[in-house]
This record gives C-alpha cells, sequence and structure tokens, in this order.
C-alpha cells in the first residue's frame, strides 16, 4: 500500500514472522560470508602494513639525492630523489571553450541540477512476530558532479534527470611536462595536488563554441548552462576550470631514461613518491610510513566492523524467532549486539596476534606471552577474592 504526496511517496508493507525468519536465515548465510571475509581483510591487512613499512624502510636506506638539472645515466633504475621545478612548453587547451593554460593539468569540472532520491524506512514489531514497516521516498533538487540515474527510482516517470549531459566532465594532462631534465609522467602529474579555480570571464565566454555560446552564462565564478542561474532546471549545468600551475615538485621513484617509473623493492612492492614543495627524501619516508600507518588503522577498525555485523547476521534467526514478543525481541538483540561486539574484538585481536606471528614473530610471540600473563593474573586475582570471600 502506497500514498502519495508532492515530491514524498509513503509505503506500508507488513511481513508475517515465516518472512522474517527466511530472510533471517539467508542474511545468516551472507553473515558467515562477511565473517570469513572480514578475517582475511585483517589477516591480509597486517601483512600489506609490513611489507609497505619494509618496503620504505628499504627505500628510505638506498634513495640517493640527485640534481632536477642533470641526468646521469649512472643512476639508471636506481631510486632517486629529485626537488625542482617543473615547466610545460605547450599549453593545455579545452576544445569547447577554447581555455588555455600553460599547465601540468587541466580539469573541466561540472555539476549538473538533478533529482535525488532519499529513502527513510521506520519498522514497528507486531505481536505474532511480523513486521510493520513505513518506508518514506522524498525527492529533492540538488546540484551533482555526476548524473543520479532516475530509472531505479520508487516514482521514476515524475522525477526523471536526462541520460547525459550536454557538457561532460574532461581533465588534460600535459605530455611534455619536466622537473629540470626529467619528463613527468602522468602517472606523477595525477599525484600532485593544488588545483586553482580559473576566474569566468566575458572575453573567455566569447571563445566558447557557438554552438554553446549562446545557452551559457557567467554566474559568479563558473559558466553556467541553463536559462536562469537564480531559478534551476533539471539538466542545468555549472562548468568550472581547475588548473595546476608549474611550481616546485619533489618525487621519489626510479630513474628510467629521462623519466621516473615506481621502484620495485626487493619485497616487490613498489615506490613512487610525490609530494609539492621542496621536501627532502627523509620526510617524504616518513609522510608515507604515516601514511601506511593510518590506513592500517582504518582497514582494521573496516574489518572489525565487518566482523561485528557478521556476528548479528549469524544470530539474526534467534533475534527474529525472539520478535514473537516485540519486547522479548528488543532485549533479545541488545544482548545478541553486545555478545557480538565482544566476540569481534576478541577474533579480531586473535586474527591480529596470528597474523604477528606470521609477519612479525618477535612481537607476535611477546603480545600472546603478555596475554597469557594477564590471563593467569585475573584468574589468579579472580582465586583470591573468592577465598577472602568464603573465608
Amino acid at each position: 500500500m502506497a500514498s502519495t504526496m508532492a515530491n514524498v511517496i509513503t509505503e506500508l508493507t507488513n511481513q508475517s514472522i515465516f518472512g522474517r525468519i527466511g530472510n533471517s536465515i539467508v542474511g545468516m548465510l551472507f553473515g558467515f560470508l562477511l565473517l570469513i571475509g572480514s578475517i582475511i581483510l585483517l589477516f591480509w591487512n597486517e601483512g600489506r602494513a609490513v611489507a609497505t613499512a619494509k618496503s620504505l624502510r628499504e627505500g628510505a636506506a638506498t634513495v640517493i639525492d640527485v640534481p632536477a638539472d642533470n641526468v646521469d645515466s649512472a643512476n639508471e633504475s636506481k631510486l632517486i630523489h629529485v626537488t625542482g621545478e617543473t615547466s610545460v612548453t605547450d599549453p593545455l587547451q579545452d576544445p569547447i571553450f577554447n581555455v588555455s593554460e600553460k599547465a601540468l593539468r587541466l580539469r573541466r569540472n561540472i555539476e549538473v541540477y538533478v533529482w535525488k532520491e532519499k529513502k527513510e524506512s521506520k519498522s514497528r514489531d507486531k505481536i505474532g512476530g511480523g513486521k510493520e514497516t513505513t518506508t518514506t521516498y522524498s525527492y529533492e533538487k540538488v546540484w551533482s558532479p555526476d548524473l543520479i540515474k532516475s530509472s531505479s527510482f520508487k516514482s521514476a516517470e515524475d522525477h526523471q534527470n536526462p541520460a547525459r549531459v550536454e557538457i561532460p566532465k574532461k581533465e588534460f594532462v600535459a605530455t611534455d611536462a619536466t622537473l629540470g631534465q626529467f619528463r613527468l609522467t602522468p602517472q606523477i602529474i595525477g599525484k600532485v595536488s593544488g588545483d586553482e579555480t580559473l576566474e569566468a570571464t566575458n572575453d573567455q565566454l566569447s571563445q566558447v563554441l557557438e554552438k554553446f555560446r549562446s545557452k551559457l552564462k557567467i554566474d559568479g565564478n563558473q559558466y553556467y548552462l541553463g536559462t536562469d542561474p537564480g531559478n534551476p532546471e533539471i539538466g542545468d549545468e555549472k562548468i568550472s576550470f581547475g588548473v595546476l600551475r608549474p611550481g616546485t615538485l619533489s618525487v621519489v621513484a626510479a630513474q628510467t631514461k629521462q623519466s621516473f617509473t615506481p621502484y620495485l623493492t626487493t619485497n616487490e612492492r613498489e615506490i613512487e613518491l610525490v609530494e609539492t614543495g621542496n621536501i627532502s627524501a627523509a620526510q617524504m619516508f616518513a609522510h608515507a610510513q604515516a601514511a601506511n600507518r593510518t590506513l592500517t588503522w582504518i582497514l582494521r577498525v573496516v574489518g572489525f566492523a565487518a566482523m561485528f555485523f557478521a556476528g548479528m547476521l549469524v544470530l539474526g534467526p534467534i533475534s527474529a524467532m525472539a520478535r514473537i514478543l516485540p519486547f522479548l525481541g528488543s532485549l533479545v538483540e541488545l544482548g545478541f549486539a553486545i555478545v557480538s561486539f565482544f566476540l569481534s574484538a576478541i577474533v579480531s585481536l586473535l586474527v591480529i596476534a596470528v597474523a604477528w606471528i606470521v609477519y612479525r614473530p618477535l612481537l607476535g610471540i611477546a603480545l600472546i606471552v603478555i596475554a597469557i600473563a594477564c590471563i593467569v593474573m585475573l584468574k589468579r586475582l579472580h582465586t583470591k577474592h573468592v577465598a577472602t570471600a568464603a573465608a
């Protein structure tokens, strides 16, 4: 059953206890797969972290500083650190707007005015184990960097987005960019940040291709494709340009002829570090190590969260059966959430500990010894407390 208002659709559905149990069994099977995946992720992450840290230490010990204004063939295939000024010979040009800039990169950025669907669901348990769900679909017009596919909307006919944009986003990268006497690859340029926004001007507007010129207006620091910037319509676009100008750049990579390629370490990890500014090799490797530690912790949290949700899914059928009495189902689900949290924490730590034994044997064994010592100590304290209470 569904009711409709302007840009809002409300749908009411009912599910029996048998339907809930059936869905929970499917969820349980997915939960087992998610559990296996989380264990693999945690184990793999520790190996990745160790291998990356090892390769970065190797790189920091072997890298050599070389001047940007001289390419020495004796350094071929070696890991080098170069700092200098970047430059380009030929300007980059946008064929639609005829924007021309001597830059490492020129980006045509767009935003398109589209419908966006928001879905909210609220469920209520019913006596007997059934469930009543109220789902609200609301629609709003937003500026989005990408088209939103409206064919999957609940109310697709009344909220249609265009199938394509009239002016797409586009990136232009210099092929003649250099760092001193070294040629910069598109991969290196892709790692450089610091784009500036180009100003939208009437002079530039007059150079736009004729088929678009009459449709475009200047709106602040961007071009507007549509009738009225103050009253946008679905399909209207905002276009702006970002430019990465030449400047000081620091690169750590393998010297390959007069250019750069990723350096392959003895454990077959690639090193290709890029930072803007005059950054020493030691600083660049320190930043890379810090980024590796951050990624390691992010993936640990992701692995733990996946394991927690896997536990909830595995226990789902029991929760579904307990929903025969709504208040009992809520208590059971809360209890399972607490159990799943602590079990996930314990299993995550065990997986990480086992991974450390494989990848960091000394540290892994030391941690297990400490853990066993803590368990023994807690057990003795508990025994002593019980004996004291009995006396």
